[in-house]
């Protein structure tokens, strides 16, 4: 049984936990990157839109105390999540979304959830074309980042 294989048959239901849910939202997007096979792609397209499905109506519900445990640290971790696409990525990103809009071919609620994202990402890429990159210094001018 191929990777692939094993995580179209991952089981998982609305009593799995929001963590192993993300997990596995993990693994399938890992995967699809890889994916070359058609069905085998639809089908791990069909798995993350499953556990996406079920870990959203819970997402801004209380922790549970069961999960806390594991979400507590004594320490800062070093590195916290960041969306940090390269530029032309973002640009990228944007062009796409774009161009599915203009298609007009999305049902009315993903096209209100696509515009959405599209707002937020041309605000980000915007923000980041425009971030200052050197800061003036009584030593002179150095690069930020």
């Amino acid at each position: 049984m191929s990777m692939t294989d094993s995580l179209i048959t991952l089981p998982f239901n609305h009593a799995t936990n929001f963590t192993e849910l993300a997990n596995n939202c993990e693994r399938f997007t890992d995967a699809l990157v890889d994916c070359e096979q058609r069905a085998h792609k639809m089908a791990l397209y069909g798995r993350l839109y499953a556990c996406l499905n079920l870990l959203q109506p819970t997402l801004l519900d209380p922790v549970p105390d069961a999960l806390k445990a594991s979400l507590t640290v004594k320490e800062l971790p070093s590195r916290v999540p960041a969306f940090e696409p390269e530029c032309d990525q973002l640009g990228r990103y944007c062009q796409e979304i774009t161009q599915m809009l203009m298609n007009g071919s999305l049902p009315r609620q993903s096209e209100i959830v696509m515009e959405d994202l599209l707002c937020e990402l041309v605000s980000y890429f915007a923000d980041t074309l425009k971030a200052p990159r050197w800061l003036q210094t009584d030593e002179g001018t150095i690069t930020i980042g």
